[in-house]
């Protein structure tokens, strides 16, 4: 019965595990789908908020761009756990999969039906799938959601400052369609137009170029991942479709960019219609004539009332004034005025000090110290009058005694003015030098000058009392008529003061040339062709005041002045440049030399830098110049700020931007990068190759070789910089291909044949060869050419072309060994043997002579003698010279020794030849020649020589 129990229950344990393991694991199955729906559920709700965030940011403020910073953080984070979860969800699906393919085929309607449980496990099975497949799918859907927030959020900015500049051109287009009537407010609104057009196109400039470079890390990036191909993974087609939107949104902000800019140069360009047309209106209104009743009527009927405003305006501001008074203000007040005054005098000393020695300096030219002299007198006096009304109306606004609105009607206009009547008689005093002949610039006389000063400061005087009373009339809001006596009453004033100069200029005293004075026809300098040009002005002026074109005649005075100032202040500036940095530093060879040893480079660097610094230094001058004639005619300098900086920051050719700021860039980092190449091939040739085992030519090849590469690689930086990518590069390079084909192609040929020296090596820096007719040693391998030092000591520049294409004779190719041969002719009577023991002796014990191959003596000829040729192997061929010498002196020591004569030493007869004759004539010959020298005569110690050539064959 026991035995009946176990078995009973082991029977109902098996069944239990065989009912609940496929329960446990469908509720498992279960478990994680509902894990990753809730995991999903939590992503996308977070998706959902921040998709409502972003879409209550339109600003592209500080604060709106941390907002949006802390979205792309968060995207990033639902991203990654996204792809988690579909990394997780991914093998449960698989699984499910491969759990519903391990069910048996459905039976077909003719076989037996399956089991009621197979089927339910089957359609669980499939269920499980399907939903697996469905969070999947949604999954990757929020995956391509939380990728193209991201793309949104890098764009939202860009959008956002758009926009911003697209209602401000809303507004202004706006403003132009409701211009205002009245001509001075009119005036005002179209300078706060302009201020506001230019600043968008500043901003939609600095907008294009932010996004540009994005723009381009994008296609960088497109680029690396190629071509679709049906065979990539689901990420890299995921990638793939992410960089593809943020490139169309880049793509569209750039274009939108444009698009409003091209909008805002076309509002600049009504602007300045309008402003002109403004300006020509004001010149050519007319009124009355100042010789009528009808033009002082109105002067003097609202000149009273002009008074009391005056008087009630001054009221106010003294009550405001009598009401901020306290110890606090007066403090602050007094303190500001005393600093103000302790700096400008300082600094007006100084300057007085440094004008007092400039006349003593020698080594100064004249052109130096006259238009320094003349710069200095300028800034003493502005910082005296000028600068002092500056740092009271400074003193005002710091304690508080007077109001903003008070200061910057009233105290700007007074600092304007008094700058313009100061600079004015500054400048007039700087360029006459009056009492200073020695440092004047002007070929002007000092009667002259005197008359000239004084007027100048007449008319400086009317100037700035001028523009202080239009200042005071405006601020009160006084009657036009008011303001149009005062432009008449200016134009009188200057066209007496013109006049009068004019006039007394006619009286002055003629020049004397060698003890004669000049007739006035003669008497001319040119400076003398102002003197029509001011009688024409006269004239305009004076008409224009007998018809009641008062403005106009005020133009027709200021313009021809402010002409003459900026001539002349920038005549002073470049004079003041060139002097400093030719005269000064380029003639002065002691500075110069300081100079170069104190920055570091050569002399002839400074002259050549001190030369094209004073070019760039004087075209700024005269381009300032320029553009401040521009002035009365309505072109400010907020007109020319937007054209110099798209200059400056770039213009587009097609799809190549310009830019010199990205060509300064370039230049700047080309340099940095050769230097520090040269600074590494400099360290490798001279400290780290010399410590290896590599020979010289190595040594050479490869430091040249690293410099170039350096070279190379500067280069690239530097173009990228400036935006030019090898594909650009590549494109300009072949449309010169026919260039480099004709005109280039020997260039082109040697700097190849220069690489194939350096890779091949068939040459190296220190090797003998012979090469072009020449012969001495290589001292330099480049790109183009090889010098090459003959044993003269003369350099000779080789082509490399003709080194790979021509025959070039290396001496150490393999090794430094040279085989030398020296040949000796002595007489016939000599011993054979002896002349070889004595040539065989000369290079024993040598150590430059090679013992293996042995030196060997070898009877070469019989001819004139008997012709010996020793042939040794030197060790090095550098001392080949010095070794053929010490042999031939030892060869003939030991041939002294041994009695053995050279050929044309002692007696010996010359080279002989031997001619037959005629038997008769033989005789005779051979009997005369014994009655003309008998061998009697010979010495005792050698039998008579016999002659080798007879005289008759001598003689014909």
């Amino acid at each position: 019965m026991f035995r009946s129990l176990s078995r009973f229950l082991l029977l109902y344990s098996l069944l239990l595990t065989l009912v609940a393991a496929p329960m446990a694991a469908k509720a498992q199955d279960a478990e994680a789908l509902t894990g990753f729906q809730a995991g999903l559920a939590l992503d996308k709700k977070s998706l959902d908020d921040i998709a409502t965030q972003l879409a209550t940011i339109t600003d592209s403020g500080d604060e709106a761009l941390k907002s949006l910073q802390d979205l792309r953080e968060t995207v990033s984070k639902r991203r990654v756990d996204l792809a988690a979860l579909l990394g997780s969800i991914i093998p449960a699906r698989d699984k499910a999969k491969a759990a519903l393919d391990a069910f048996p085929p459905q039976p077909k309607p003719v076989d037996p039906p399956e089991a009621k449980a197979t089927t339910d496990a089957r359609k669980a099975a499939t269920e499980l799938l399907a939903k697996l497949n469905d969070v999947a799918a949604e999954t990757q859907k929020q995956i391509s959601r939380a990728d193209q927030l991201g793309n949104t959020i890098v764009v939202r900015p860009f959008n956002n400052a758009l926009a911003k500049e697209q209602k401000s051109l809303d507004d202004v287009e706006a403003a132009l369609t409701s211009f205002p009537a009245d001509q001075e407010k009119a005036s005002k609104t179209l300078d706060e137009l302009r201020g506001a057009v230019d600043t968008a196109v500043t901003n939609l400039s600095a907008l294009q170029a932010k996004v540009s470079p994005l723009l381009d890390q994008s296609k960088a990036r497109l680029a690396q991942l190629g071509e679709p191909d049906p065979s990539e993974s689901a990420d890299i087609a995921e990638t793939r479709a992410t960089q593809n939107d943020l490139q169309q949104q880049l793509k569209d902000v750039i274009k939108r960019a444009g698009d409003q800019s091209s909008r805002a140069a076309g509002f600049s360009t009504s602007i300045i219609e309008l402003q002109r047309e403004q300006l020509t209106g004001r010149l050519l209104k007319s009124g009355s004539s100042p010789f009528s009743a009808e033009f002082w009527i109105p002067v003097l009927k609202n000149l009273p009332r002009a008074g009391e405003l005056a008087r009630n305006a001054f009221s106010d501001h003294s009550s405001y004034l009598v009401s901020k008074v306290n110890s606090t203000s007066i403090a602050i007040f007094l303190l500001t005025i005393a600093a103000g005054y302790a700096v400008t005098q300082f600094l007006r000393l100084r300057i007085l000090r440094w004008r007092a020695r400039l006349p003593r300096s020698k080594r100064a030219s004249r052109r130096y110290v006259a238009s320094l002299d003349a710069v200095l007198g300028i800034v003493h006096i502005m910082l005296g009058v000028p600068v002092g009304i500056a740092v009271t109306v400074l003193a005002f606004g710091f304690s508080g005694l007077l109001p903003e609105r008070v200061l910057a009607e009233y105290g700007s206009n007074l600092i304007v003015a008094s700058s313009i009547g100061f600079g004015l008689w500054a400048l007039a005093q700087a360029v006459l030098a009056e009492g200073h002949a020695e440092l004047r610039l002007l070929p002007l006389s000092d009667w002259a000058v005197r008359r000239i000063g004084r007027r100048m400061g007449w008319l400086a005087v009317a100037l700035g009392l001028s523009i202080l009373l239009n200042g005071i009339i405006e601020h009160l809001h006084a009657d036009p008529s008011l303001s149009v006596a005062r432009e008449t009453i200016s134009a009188v004033l200057y066209l007496a003061i013109i006049v009068s100069l004019l006039i007394r200029i006619r009286n002055a005293p003629p020049t004397v040339v060698d003890g004669r004075a000049l007739p006035p026809d003669e008497d001319l300098t040119g400076l003398d062709i102002l003197r029509p040009m001011g009688w024409l002005a006269v004239l305009v002026m004076a008409v224009c005041l007998a018809i009641g074109y008062s403005t106009l005649a005020v133009a027709a005075a200021i313009f021809p002045l402010l002409v003459l100032c900026v001539v002349a202040a920038s005549y002073l500036l470049t004079t003041l440049v060139d002097s400093a940095l030719t005269e000064r530093l380029i003639s002065d060879v002691d500075r110069r030399r300081a100079v170069a040893s104190t920055i570091g480079v050569t002399s002839k660097q400074v002259t050549f830098g001190a030369t094209l610094l004073s070019g760039v230094l004087r075209f700024l001058i005269i381009a300032f110049a320029v553009g401040s004639l521009g002035l009365p005619f309505g072109l400010y300098s907020t007109d020319m700020a937007p054209a110099i900086q798209r200059a400056y920051f770039g213009f587009k050719i097609g799809e190549l931007t310009i830019s010199p700021s990205s060509i300064i860039s370039g230049v700047i980092l080309f340099i940095v990068i050769w230097a520090v190449m040269r600074l590494i091939r400099g360290w490798l040739g001279n400290t780290l190759l010399p410590r290896t085992s590599l020979d010289s030519g190595v040594q050479n090849s490869i430091a040249t070789i690293v410099g170039y590469l350096g070279f190379i690689l500067a280069i690239s930086a530097g173009l990228s910089e400036i935006g030019l990518s090898w594909q650009n590069i590549g494109i300009v390079a072949g449309g010169l291909s026919v260039g480099l084909g004709l005109g280039l192609q020997g260039i082109a040929g040697n700097f190849v044949s220069g690489l194939i020296l350096l890779a091949e090596r068939p040459i190296r820096v220190g090797d003998i060869i012979a090469a072009a007719g020449e012969e001495g040693y290589v001292r330099r391998i480049s790109v183009r050419s090889t010098t090459l030092e003959t044993y003269d000591r003369a350099t000779l520049i080789i082509p490399n072309s003709t080194l790979i294409t021509g025959s070039v004779k290396n001496w150490v190719y393999g090794n430094t060994w040279s085989r030398l041969r020296i040949a000796l002719t002595v007489l016939y009577d000599s011993d054979i043997d002896a002349v070889k023991a004595a040539m065989l002796a000369a290079p024993e014990d040598d150590p430059r002579i090679l013992p293996t191959p042995r030196p060997q003596v070898y009877m070469t000829s019989m001819d004139a003698g008997l012709e010996f040729e020793l042939i040794v192997m030197v060790a090095s061929m550098e001392t080949q010279v010095a070794v053929k010498s010490d042999l031939l002196a030892r060869i003939f020591k030991n041939f002294k020794a041994k009695g053995i004569r050279l050929q044309g030493q002692g007696a010996a007869a010359p080279p002989q030849r031997v001619i037959l004759f005629e038997p008769e004539l033989q005789a005779a010959m051979t009997a005369k020649l014994q009655g003309d020298k008998p061998e009697a005569e010979a010495p005792a110690s050698e039998p008579a020589a016999k002659p080798s050539t007879p005289p008759a064959a001598a003689g014909s």
